[in-house]
């Protein structure tokens, strides 16, 4: 009797519990993917954020250089002879300076000449002017074009007025700067090339076209 009290039974097994630190390899594997997603989220978004400064630099800070025309040219005065040829006449004309930029254009005096066969018979000095951030600035200006400005002997004056008809050439150049938020400066310059008929007897200007 005295035995049996005396023996010892062996306990049963506690319940087994998982540590603190484990963690379920279930859980481990949604956590590792969640963490790739948002990898891939973050690199996208600093590849777009990349791409559209790109396009951003490319289409606001590439600087054009401007388009220079004449856009009208008119008779104010003229007088022409046959024999001996000559011609004298006073145009009134408009300069346009077409700014395609995202900022100011701001251009100097410049001079426009006008030719005849080649050679000069008239220029103007052209006032300073500007053209703000995707529009076209107009300058207006007079010029005398003569032919007693042309060299002896070089040219078709007799045949010209005896047709009625005087094809004048118009060029120029203007340069400026053009200013990007009051922070970058880009000098450019815009070149003048433009062609006209000067018709005697009806004192008019036809067929005026810039390339």
């Amino acid at each position: 009797m005295a035995d049996q009290e005396s023996q010892v039974w062996p306990l049963a097994p506690g319940k087994l519990h998982n540590r603190s630190d484990y963690e379920n390899p279930t859980f481990k594997a949604i956590r590792r993917e969640r963490t790739n997603k948002c990898f891939v989220y973050v690199f996208a978004g600093i590849v777009l954020f990349c791409i559209a400064v790109l396009v951003f630099a490319l289409l606001v800070f590439r600087v054009k250089s401007p388009e220079i025309k004449l856009r009208s040219v008119s008779v104010k005065n003229l007088k022409y002879s046959s024999w001996p040829p000559s011609f004298n006449a006073s145009l009134s004309a408009q300069m346009t300076v077409k700014n395609p930029n995202f900022g100011d254009y701001k251009f100097q005096p410049s001079t426009v000449s006008f030719l005849y066969g080649g050679s000069k018979v008239g220029s103007s000095k052209v006032a300073k002017g500007e053209a703000k951030m995707k529009k076209t600035g107009r300058v207006s200006f007079a010029v005398d074009v003569r032919s007693n400005r042309l060299p002896e002997g070089a040219n078709n004056l007799t045949s010209d007025i005896n047709s009625g008809m005087l094809k004048l050439t118009g060029s120029g150049k203007v340069s400026g700067k053009v200013t990007l938020w009051k922070i970058l400066n880009k000098k450019k310059t815009g070149k003048m090339d433009c062609t006209m008929t000067l018709v005697l007897k009806s004192k008019t200007i036809k067929d005026l076209v810039c390339r």
